[in-house]
């Protein structure tokens, strides 16, 4: 793991510390992303010297799109996580925004004029979220870093390349929340007199991909953190990253949920062509692998960024090579990250307790997804893997839970339950709803461990990276993208998923596959490399794959015997927080958020998405 010094938590520490009169939060609605001329702090004081402005573009990285509980931080959903709408996780923490909004079926666009209650927190907060206030400093720093006269133009360039990038961000970001959106290319300033209506999708698009193709033309944008600055600056926005990006909104536009010959759902938003294109054009796949193509053309000719792999520095074994991939600073596997704050040790980080109080329960269903280590489905029909189900499996099953008999803190884990018919033969083992895997936790027989770790100290008290994009995901784009524009995989197409595959030790896939056999293979790669950390989601709705939303899941009770060590294993239906669509199917609206209505009827354009009038 690298070591970052003290310049990056102070850059870390000045994203969160400035405030300044003409750059604070802006308020939606009549006052859309606009401030009044200060009083005090003018854009001369703060543009006068090149310390103020960074800072400036600074507090943009503080808003970018994070994932996960820390200090002082939670997530949109209060502590809860996407996945829980997924067939990963069960939310089990009790008055989140799952449990009380999303699982009863009560979510509207009502609700998301108040988010500021814990159970009323959404997965996208359009007005409180704190994303526009980050696009208003981008583009404040944009339009006036040329004035600053102590920065030469080199570092200007640079840093304006960062600004439109970081607005990139942002809306890709949105985008897959919402579909199209306003359309902000500038600071709006107090003395706007309109404010932008809601884009085309089109439209939309094709200003992310401006910002971005922007962004990597220009030369002094680095393709990477060049090694003199590593160990201050990782971190910071970069050419691959622009470019990574740039493979990710054009797959998710690419994809049945907007590239249709028919709107996932009906309604103004969808006759406006917000939430779909009018129409299917296959074309759309071919610009994401023309996308993909480009990134790795650029990576063969500048190095840098590799797959984590055992043997790198500091890297034992291939179980560490994955852990690694997400979850360490400095790596050579994260394209665009996040860092907000630290986690803390035992009660005092949120993250901590969204795992103690039940935010982070995976499924029986997530769990039978890791294939055998020989690359077999796993299949309790199969006595031998039955018997068993802990061994011989794909090594992400391990860092993904924490599994009887498996290394935890530096010891075997004792992860059993009591069986309620057998106490005796059958007690409940040592680490069983202790310390960090309180009761609420294991409401699904099965611990999480992912971003939990077991590494003790080693986790805590040290700025948390959230890779928000990652070199993994790139390949598995490439993948997916030519399979669906070849009608089938080419050999490049095995070639990519493959060495993802490779680099936890799992065997090549099969070669003969059709078109819907790879594609099933890329989704379910994606779920075991990317489970936590707001993939799987995405990939559901822009699939339509709403079977997965409306099958229900299920724990899995694990008991074992003192004296014989054998196994016996129960599933169960998990029912204390009922999803409302396992009864009536899931309604295709719930793909995109609806807008805050309050912002709605303020009349500047923004139509609703469609389901939401």
């Amino acid at each position: 793991m690298k070591t970052i010094n003290k310049t990056w938590i102070l850059f870390a520490g000045l994203m969160m510390m400035m405030s300044f009169s003409s750059c604070e939060d802006m308020a939606l609605g009549e006052g859309f992303l606009q401030k009044p001329p200060s009083t005090d702090v003018t854009k001369d004081t703060i543009f006068g010297k090149a310390e103020y402005a960074r800072r400036v573009l600074w507090r943009s990285y503080q808003y970018l799109p994070y994932g996960m509980e820390t200090k002082g931080f939670w997530t949109q959903m209060c502590m809860s996580t996407i996945e829980g709408l997924t067939d990963l996780n069960y939310d089990n923490i009790g008055y989140s925004a799952l449990s009380n909004t999303y699982y009863p079926g009560l979510y509207n666009a009502a609700i998301e004029d108040n988010t500021t209650i814990n159970s009323h927190r959404t997965k996208m907060q359009f007005a409180q979220s704190g994303i526009w206030t980050g696009v208003r400093h981008a583009w404040l720093f944009h339009a006036n870093v040329d004035r600053v006269p102590d920065m030469d133009a080199q570092e200007k360039a640079r840093l304006k390349a960062e600004a439109k990038m970081m607005v990139a961000v942002f809306y890709v970001h949105m985008l897959r929340h919402y579909g199209a959106l306003p359309i902000i290319d500038h600071a709006i300033s107090a003395d706007d007199a309109t404010f932008p209506a809601r884009a085309t999708l089109q439209e939309t698009v094709d200003f992310i991909i401006k910002l971005l193709d922007e962004a990597i033309a220009e030369k002094e944008f680095p393709w990477s953190i060049p090694e003199t600055e590593l160990e201050n600056w990782d971190g910071r926005m970069t050419k691959g990253g622009a470019m990574a990006l740039k493979t990710r909104v054009l797959l998710f536009v690419a994809s049945p949920l907007f590239n249709s010959d028919a709107p996932f759902a009906n309604g103004k938003a969808s006759e406006k062509k917000m939430t779909w294109f009018g129409g299917y054009d296959k074309n759309r796949w071919k610009q994401a692998v023309d996308a993909c193509k480009a990134f790795f053309d650029a990576m063969n000719a500048n190095g840098f960024y590799k797959l984590v792999e055992a043997g790198d520095k500091g890297i034992a074994t291939k179980r560490e090579a994955y852990t690694s991939a997400y979850f360490d600073r400095g790596n050579t596997e994260t394209l665009i990250a996040c860092r907000r704050s630290f986690l803390c040790t035992n009660d005092n980080g949120q993250f901590d307790k969204a795992i103690r109080w039940g935010a982070y329960c995976p499924t029986k269903e997530f769990f039978d997804m890791f294939e055998m280590q020989d690359g077999r489905p796993f299949d309790w029909k199969d006595a031998a893997m039955a018997k068993n189900p802990f061994k011989n499996r794909d090594p992400r099953l391990y860092e993904n839970f924490i599994l009887d008999g498996d290394k935890y803190n530096g010891r075997n884990a004792d992860m059993v339950d009591e069986n309620p018919k057998d106490k005796v033969n059958y007690p409940k083992g040592k680490d069983w709803a202790q310390g960090r895997m309180h009761k609420l936790s294991l409401a699904t027989g099965l611990a999480c461990r992912k971003w939990g770790l077991d590494r003790n100290t080693d986790a805590y008290n040290r700025p948390v990276q959230w890779p928000i994009m990652r070199l993994a995901e790139v390949y598995l784009n490439y993948a997916e993208a030519l399979n669906e524009y070849n009608d089938g995989p080419t050999a490049e197409a095995y070639q990519y998923i493959n060495a993802v595959r490779a680099r936890v030790g799992m065997p090549a896939l099969r070669v003969g596959m059709s078109k819907e056999e790879f594609r099933k293979a890329v989704l379910h790669e994606r779920a075991v490399e990317f489970a936590y950390e707001e993939v799987r989601f995405f990939d559901l709705i822009r699939w339509k794959m709403y079977d997965i939303f409306e099958k229900p899941l299920h724990g899995l009770h694990v008991y074992k015997n003192k004296k014989t060590k054998a196994y016996v294993l129960k599933p169960f239906a998990l029912t204390k927080y009922y999803r409302a669509w396992w009864k009536t199917g899931w309604e295709p609206r719930m793909c995109l958020s609806a807008f805050p209505s309050k912002e709605v009827n303020k009349g500047y354009g923004l139509v609703q998405n469609p389901g939401w009038e």
